[in-house]
């Protein structure tokens, strides 16, 4: 345990990190993305073809950034993220065809990479150095809070927004995100053991053979790849499903504020539902999310809508829990690192299904990608959470 008269200020890194996550995630331009992007002509291949070239480039960054963070330090890695979030968003203002749309999420995807798992750490880290690494589930559960409430409120407004005109989102959300750069520039760097960075192609090399030998960790990193994956493909097709259904575009935001506050209500109760039921629960109940694909895609009705905001709170109830155990593996010199590899794992993942996900759409129906979906969850789900469960403890 790290003690010091600094304690005030690395406290505040929470409050801090609470509003550049709120930032970070207040996307006024996504309740209306796939709109924008069918407007300008593009098809469903087209759209999920844009998401993998976006978690291909975080694939690429992703392990290299959370390096990049161990070696340099969160904050000046956060700060990075700050100058490309704006940036990438002002390319959507005036993209119009499917290859500046590439290059907008290139731009976002450099943001989206140096904030994944350098986040997480700082958190982490700032909590150890205060002695309260015991707290983490907690914090981390109202970051998850403040991030899920502000893609709430931006989807409400973002779908409003655009009734006025579809690009005005865009405008607005390029400006908003200016903010997280002060943001990361006053957080305070927390001590901890620093990675020497002598050698990063073979120091990133060994951290990953190290995530995917370790029997205890394989799993971890492994499942918290593919929950990731499935659920964000799952989150774009919900808005191919509300188009099919025939709902309008100003309940888009609404059903997308909707979905990110059952997520938010998952994290913020994640630390007490465990508390009360173990950290095994969530793990389990996030097995269900496969079950809930296969219903949409079975019975595409109104009345299973409900299950899009359910999985968004089972998704999120298990998120801080695979997020402690992750950074409580990882030494402080490489912990971001390994949460990188864990993301990156997402990203493999993702970029794999998502455009056989959107083949699926245009060679067969949205109903047979969401049930390939389900199956594909639940075949690899399975048997990673057992091997997980294997060396699993309580505390």
């Amino acid at each position: 345990m790290i003690v010091n008269n600094e304690s005030p200020k690395i406290s505040s890194n929470f409050r801090k990190m609470y509003a550049f996550k709120f930032l970070g995630e207040f996307y006024l331009i996504a309740p209306v993305l796939i709109l924008y992007y069918t407007a300008n002509g593009l098809n469903s291949t087209q759209i999920f073809t844009i998401q993998a070239a976006f978690h291909l480039s975080v694939l690429l960054l992703e392990v290299p950034s959370g390096y990049l963070a161990d070696v340099i330090g969160r904050r000046k890695t956060l700060i990075v993220a700050g100058i490309f979030m704006p940036l990438g968003l002002a390319v959507y203002t005036i993209g119009r065809s499917f290859p500046v749309f590439v290059l907008a999420e290139l731009t976002l995807a450099v943001s989206i990479s140096m904030r994944s798992g350098c986040d997480s750490a700082l958190i982490y880290d700032s909590l150890r150095q205060l002695g309260r690494q015991g707290e983490y589930k907690h914090i981390e559960g109202r970051a998850v809070l403040f991030t899920r409430t502000g893609t709430a409120l931006s989807s409400v407004a973002g779908g409003l927004l655009a009734t006025v005109f579809l690009r005005l989102p865009f405008l607005l959300n390029a400006f908003s995100t200016v903010f997280m750069l002060p943001l990361a520039l006053a957080m305070v760097e927390p001590e901890r053991e620093k990675c020497p960075g002598k050698d990063p192609l073979r120091d990133i090399l060994r951290i990953c053979r190290f995530c995917l030998s370790q029997a205890q960790l394989r799993p971890l990193v492994l499942f918290s790849g593919l929950l990731m994956a499935c659920q964000l493909a799952g989150v774009w097709a919900y808005f191919l499903h509300y188009r099919e259904l025939g709902i309008g575009v100003a309940w888009f935001g609404i059903l997308f504020a909707v979905f990110q506050l059952a997520g938010a209500w998952g994290g913020s109760r994640s630390h007490r539902f465990c508390e009360r039921f173990g950290t095994k629960l969530p793990l389990f109940l996030a097995l269900l999310s496969p079950f809930f694909f296969i219903g949409l895609g079975l019975f595409p009705s109104p009345w299973l809508l409900f299950l899009v905001p359910a999985n968004a709170f089972l998704w999120n109830l298990a998120y801080p829990v695979l997020m402690e155990r992750l950074n409580h593996a990882a030494g402080s010199d490489v912990r971001a690192t390994v949460l990188s590899v864990a993301a990156m794992a997402g990203s493999v993942t993702f970029v794999i299904i998502s455009p056989l996900f959107g083949r699926l759409v245009d060679a067969f129906s949205l109903s047979a990608a969401f049930v390939a979906l389900g199956g594909f969850f639940l075949l690899a789900g399975v048997p990673l959470l057992v091997s997980m469960l294997r060396h699993w403890q309580e505390g």
